[in-house]
């Protein structure tokens, strides 16, 4: 058995998200992307944490479920709701070492005591009630010291680790190594979140996360959003077998961005345009002089001990490191996307939208049409443009224009050989305020 987990999520009040997010959205559309198991995100602000008492009851292994199910979903195969764990994100802004500093967290909690205690001893460092994702004047070591005084239960996971702001590894205001961050609690930091702009194979790079399991989840600040990064973990569901995974990494496989189509994996200056690899500049913008936003690929190179691992790919588009054996990951593109560029219509335009109702009443979940449903079941449901998009996507047969300082990366199925990647009817483009 396995299960597919969504543990980076937000709510209504967390800021840059959706005014529409609700745990019953959440619950409906996990059941549509194929997602077993999700946070319930930002418990540490007040409202939102009385909503989750109101409307969560305990089932067996210390997870959750909703009280009053939502409407079930027409998805084919679909056998059982989505279940959540206590989940929030925070913010640590101080100084260490004469820098300011400045990350973000996942805290994962076993019950609603744990969640009661965190809130008490976070709630002096900070307003707790101005933000679902709270600033709190604490270092990253005080939070997991602090955290699992509450519980030992606990997992504190550092978020998006290589984005240039609020992140452990960033360019701007984070370190070097764990060690340096959490000092003598390192110990008790098990995962990272690669985040949208890293994938599995750059980070085995770093000796530093020889020995942490490596998780990739959505940060969707939208329910839409939901398991466009995930991880399947091995065995049955349950609070226990989770933090067992962190600890174990007993991951199965983690459903990754292409990272090049995150907003930060090159260097780069929004304002004048300017998208650069690591080895392309100066550290100054050509245009403007002022300094570059140094992505995510130049810190993974900066703290790289070897080069990129060879990989090889199966006939489902599982991708292995040929040298070590670390849990292999897939390089997916939503599916919404390769719809829209495979009709020509707008992201979020009712034709899409039909198209990909149709595909979860005949075929299944969007994990399901991702990484397993066979070309001819999707041509019956979708036709055979979408057919052939899905099974390019699937292949790794995309090309992208890098993300940059902020911008998301474009992805095209189709193009021709020498054509310019840009934005358009028909290119995969992202529009949002997410972290990473």
């Amino acid at each position: 058995m396995s299960f597919a987990a969504d543990l980076h999520l937000h709510s209504p009040y967390a800021r840059g998200t959706s005014p529409a997010l609700s745990l019953q959205t959440l619950a409906a559309w996990a059941d549509i992307k194929g997602v077993d198991l999700l946070a319930c995100g930002d418990f540490t602000h007040p409202a939102w944490l009385a909503e989750l008492k109101r409307s969560l009851r305990p089932v067996d292994d210390d997870l959750f479920e909703l009280a009053t199910p939502p409407e079930p979903q027409d998805v084919r195969g679909r056998g059982r709701p989505a279940r959540f764990v206590l989940g929030t994100e925070v913010s640590c802004v101080y100084t260490q070492d004469g820098r300011g500093r400045r990350l973000h967290l996942l805290i994962l909690a076993p019950d609603f005591d744990a969640v009661d205690g965190i809130c008490r001893a976070f709630a002096p460092h900070g307003s707790l009630a101005s933000d679902g994702r709270p600033m709190l004047r604490l270092s990253a070591r005080d939070v997991v010291e602090a955290v699992l005084s509450v519980d030992a239960r606990c997992e504190v996971v550092p978020a998006h680790a290589w984005t240039p702001w609020y992140a452990i590894f960033g360019s701007k205001s984070g370190f070097d190594s764990l060690d340096d961050c959490f000092g003598d609690m390192a110990g008790h930091v098990h995962a990272i979140e690669t985040g949208l702009s890293s994938d599995p194979e750059m980070n085995w790079r770093v000796p530093d996360l020889d020995d942490r399991t490596l998780v990739s989840f959505s940060d969707a600040h939208s329910a839409q959003r939901l398991g466009r990064e995930l991880t399947v973990f091995a065995g049955e569901p349950g609070y226990g077998a989770l933090v067992e995974a962190l600890r174990a990494d007993s991951v199965e496989w983690t459903a990754e961005f292409d990272p090049q189509e995150g907003k930060y994996h090159h260097d780069g200056h929004r304002k004048c345009g300017v998208n650069l690899p690591p080895d392309a500049h100066d550290g100054r913008c050509p245009a403007c002089g002022r300094k570059l936003t140094l992505g995510v690929l130049n810190r993974v190179q900066s703290l790289a001990g070897r080069p990129p691992e060879p990989l090889a790919a199966d006939a489902d588009g599982v991708l292995r490191g040929t040298e070590s054996e670390r849990p292999p990951f897939r390089r997916l593109v939503p599916l919404a996307e390769i719809v829209a560029e495979a009709l020509g219509y707008g992201l979020a335009s009712k034709a899409v939208q039909r198209v990909c109702r149709d595909l979860a009443a005949r075929v299944g979940t969007e994990l399901h049409v991702l990484t397993a449903a066979e070309a001819s079941e999707i041509e019956r449901a979708a036709g055979e443009r979408v057919a052939e998009g899905v099974m390019r996507a699937r292949l790794g047969r995309v090309r992208v224009r890098p993300g940059f300082d902020g911008e998301y990366g474009v992805v095209r199925l189709w193009d021709d050989d020498t054509g310019t990647l840009t934005g358009g009817q028909g290119a995969t483009e992202h529009h949002a305020a997410e972290d990473n």
